[in-house]
């Protein structure tokens, strides 16, 4: 499913009605792509650390089926602010990037805030 301009807004609404978000400032946002191939992932990974996102890890994806073959998400972050324009203009360079790199999908994006080891309890 393509993520849509409404899709967008609606989160962006959530995020803010909860309260537990500062959408007005910077927060941690976190990518995913999808594909059969752990390779593939690899080097999607090294070319998006090359424009300054954060490899966090490749992992296997649950199955809906047991019979379903294996698929594995590539997940980098970047801290940087969005608004609904720039996280859709983002969302579609980031379908554009799985296209052009044989990937069987862009299938996401969350958000979080960022956490320093001042935030930390110790």
């Amino acid at each position: 499913m393509m993520i849509t301009k409404e899709i967008i807004e609606d989160f962006f609404e959530n995020l803010d009605k909860g309260g537990e978000f500062d959408t007005s400032s910077k927060l941690l946002w976190g990518y995913f792509f999808l594909d059969k191939n752990k390779s593939k992932l690899k080097i999607a990974a090294e070319k998006l650390s090359k424009l300054g996102y954060q490899y966090v890890d490749i992992f296997e994806a649950e199955k809906e089926n047991p019979n379903d073959s294996e698929e594995y998400y590539l997940h980098v972050e970047r801290i940087e602010y969005h608004d609904v324009n720039s996280l859709d203009q983002r969302n579609k360079d980031f379908y554009l990037f799985a296209k052009n790199n044989n990937l069987d999908c862009y299938d996401g994006f969350d958000a979080g805030n960022i956490i320093t080891s001042e935030n930390v309890i110790k």
